[in-house]
């Protein structure tokens, strides 16, 4: 019968040394018959507030209408959170989602990417979550990279996963940008959403395909005052830098990952960006001579959502069956920073 390091860490392991971990390893491995471990999303979720505001529920006084809106950004409706929300609140409920059967105290890792914590500094949003499931055996932390935060969180959570030989770990992605809106601010306010999106990680036995591949990266903090939040706790953006930035780190981080990958565009099932804006997509594809139709779009329904974008769109594509058992897709994500990052993920 053969058995995956999960099942044996699971069982005994958690008592077991590094150095114990690492035989039972080996011994497994050499079992498998050429099988190797791999860190896979087996499970995956998301959370809404209830209010839905569409385009046509901006007040007279904007000077906005719901034709300008869906021209300039492909933006339709988002939803808002009202006074019961918190992004612990939603992370919490796309986390449970995610996990499906697997018991809290299986769970060995929460990370946790957002800029609209629930605490100003301490505690995490991860803790909140820690507490809310009963995951009293995992270790927790938030990070803050703003709409590029999920794939910080991702690679940095299945790196520690390997790294310690966890069997679970929890990645979510939530915000409640609402309340740093500035709705006088015509820019801005039309933009952002609140929700969360989670995803359940496993370090299991593939077939050597299955998997998520290490990501790429980076920063450019000289352009971090083309999108921030302001003293009065105000999102402020230069429009027109960060879209040229996002349209050019985007087809940059797609070609950089297809040449480490030794993959070309033909190989790519979905590419997975987050959602900022349908023009910045538009342009990103053309830039790669990429159809369009191979870049998820799901701006209409959530608007930008900025780190739950991304897990939000994969458990839509998932849930959907648009996302299926032997797929390959590129995910990406840009934002404040500036920030960006991507990674190849094999189902």
């Amino acid at each position: 019968m053969l058995f995956s390091v999960s099942e044996y860490i699971g069982q005994a392991g958690r008592k077991a040394t590094c150095a114990g971990v690492d035989k039972i390893r080996q011994s497994v491995i050499h079992c498998a018959g050429g099988d190797v471990m791999a860190v896979v999303i087996c499970g995956t979720g998301k959370a809404l507030p209830v209010r839905k505001m569409k385009n046509a529920d901006f007040p007279a006084r904007l000077d906005t209408s719901d034709e300008w809106i869906r021209s300039h950004t492909g933006i339709v409706s988002r939803f808002i959170a009202d006074e019961t929300d918190s992004a612990s609140s939603l992370a919490v409920a796309a986390c449970r989602e995610a996990m499906g059967a697997v018991n809290a105290a299986d769970i060995d890792l929460i990370v946790c990417a957002t800029a609209t914590p629930d605490y100003c500094g301490f505690p995490s949003v991860a803790c909140l979550v820690q507490r809310a499931l009963g995951a009293q055996n995992a270790a927790c932390f938030d990070i803050a990279a703003a709409c590029s935060g999920f794939l910080y969180a991702l690679d940095t959570a299945a790196a520690l996963m390997e790294r310690h030989k966890s069997r679970f770990a929890l990645v979510c992605a939530a915000e409640v940008l609402s309340r740093i809106v500035d709705w006088s601010d015509r820019a801005t306010c039309v933009l952002f959403g609140d929700g969360a999106g989670a995803v359940l990680l496993q370090n299991t036995f593939t077939d050597g395909i299955e998997g998520i591949r290490p990501a790429l990266l980076g920063a450019e903090g000289a352009g971090a005052d083309k999108l921030y939040v302001d003293g009065e706790r105000h999102i402020r953006m230069d429009g027109r830098a960060v879209y040229t930035f996002a349209v050019k780190i985007i087809a940059d981080t797609v070609l950089q990952l297809l040449e480490k990958e030794g993959l070309r565009m033909d190989d790519i099932d979905l590419v997975v960006c987050h959602q900022a804006n349908k023009r910045i997509l538009e342009a990103a594809a053309k830039r790669l001579n990429c159809v369009f139709a191979k870049f998820v779009c799901n701006l209409e329904i959530y608007g930008n959502t900025s780190a739950a974008s991304v897990p939000i769109t994969l458990d839509d594509l998932i849930k959907s069956g648009r996302l299926r058992k032997g797929m390959t897709i590129i995910a990406a994500g840009f934002g404040a920073g500036l920030t960006w990052g991507g990674c190849v993920i094999r189902f």
